[in-house]
């Protein structure tokens, strides 16, 4: 798990030396109907990381296989007001966070890594994979957040 670890460091830093770069009103910018701001991006991220964190703990705590259920991202969106919270706090919440989930993972016991965890669908992954696809995740979303044209 270090090697997701040292990615998601890797990936806060990108994240936060890039944001600087925009203005409250750039990284509050709707593209178009339908799609997020940058605020929401990163708010979307914090999401993200409250129930992977959640996902990463149970799947040590709970029997095997953990049921890995979906949330509305949208809805979570909307009803956390990313879009009206300055960004700067969107920023420190998903660093802050981010570096207690890097903790975590560091922390794992290498036997964790192959916990099971299985979707709604029935598909099955390990809990390494599933830290892999959040780092991924993560990823996907700096970079569009950092290219996102801001109008």
């Amino acid at each position: 798990m270090q090697d997701i670890s040292h990615r998601l460091r890797k990936l806060l830093g990108v994240l936060n030396s890039s944001i600087d770069t925009f203005s409250e009103t750039e990284l509050a910018y709707t593209p178009a109907p339908g799609q997020w701001s940058k605020k929401e991006i990163l708010g979307h991220l914090i999401d993200s990381a409250a129930n992977n964190h959640r996902r990463f703990v149970l799947s040590q705590l709970e029997p095997e296989p953990l049921l890995i259920t979906p949330y509305d991202q949208d809805q979570w969106v909307i009803l956390s007001r990313y879009q009206h919270t300055p960004a700067a706090e969107l920023l420190q919440l998903l660093t802050l966070y981010n570096r207690q989930i890097v903790r975590l993972l560091e922390n794992l016991p290498e036997s964790a890594a192959t916990q099971r965890c299985e979707f709604d669908n029935g598909y099955s992954v390990t809990l390494r994979w599933l830290a892999e696809d959040y780092v991924m995740h993560l990823e996907h979303h700096v970079y569009q957040i950092i290219n996102l044209t801001s109008g």
